[in-house]
């Protein structure tokens, strides 16, 4: 099963302030142009569930996956239900000497074992063309709220 490990620098900020845009799954359409739909469905137990509909290399992917969330440090998700045959993976918020950096790192199998030797290098590269993307997004929306407290005179 192919992994793919993407990591972007966030830069000079805390994992508290971080936390509320990584964790707020439902709210990645508006900034994630791949990520076409998230529905977070009630907790009902020490892990949240949620359901994804999102492009990956022009084609639309839809699966649920159970999310355990560690405040401040890391999301961890597993597919129940999908498109894919396995898909699993975490985000991380990793403190480095450069800088708060967030690592989204995620296995997954077609489930064609026949034509996988063909599928998962694309199956890779799109995935971690849609990883950029999303991290990316997450790295925009904090620089967003950072230059609005600024003009607001804040901090």
């Amino acid at each position: 099963m192919p992994d793919v490990s993407t990591s972007v620098l966030l830069g000079d900020f805390e994992p508290g302030e971080v936390w509320p845009i990584l964790s707020d799954f439902a709210r990645y359409p508006d900034f994630m142009s791949d990520v076409l739909e998230v529905i977070v469905h009630p907790r009902q137990s020490e892990y949240v569930s949620s359901t994804w509909r999102v492009l990956i290399n022009g084609s639309e992917l839809t699966w649920t996956e159970q999310d355990w969330l560690v405040t401040n440090e890391r999301i961890e998700f597993k597919q129940t239900d999908g498109d894919l045959e396995v898909w699993y993976g975490e985000w991380l918020l990793i403190p480095r000497a450069d800088g708060l950096h967030v690592d989204l790192n995620v296995t997954f199998d077609l489930g064609i074992p026949s034509l996988a030797e063909v599928l998962h290098p694309i199956g890779e590269r799109a995935i971690r063309a849609n990883n950029i993307q999303m991290l990316d997004g997450i790295r925009n929306q904090l620089l967003a709220r950072r230059h609005q407290r600024v003009a607001a005179g804040g901090c």
